[in-house]
């Protein structure tokens, strides 16, 4: 008799914010782009939600302290954690 193996389907969220800010504003495609805290309006505390795939190419990770995705990349667009 065969067992019936239990399927199991990951869904990978980690970049499901920056996934839906580029739905809604097409230009960011292609640009690093990190949500969270925007310390261009001089918000340093708090930690990075999300980066899209440009931004990790500097290093930039979920977690990350602000402050410190903003050293490894100044020109990345900063946007807030949108829930809706």
């Amino acid at each position: 008799m065969q067992k019936k193996l239990k399927q199991t389907i990951v869904i990978h969220l980690d970049a499901l914010f920056v996934k839906c800010e580029e739905a809604r504003n097409p230009k960011l495609i292609g640009l690093p782009v990190v949500i969270g805290a925007d310390p261009k309006k001089g918000v340093v505390r708090g930690v990075v939600s999300t980066a899209n795939y440009e931004a990790r190419k500097f290093g930039i990770e979920s977690a990350l302290p602000i402050k410190g995705a903003y050293q490894k990349c100044q020109d990345a667009i900063f946007l807030p954690v949108d829930f809706e």
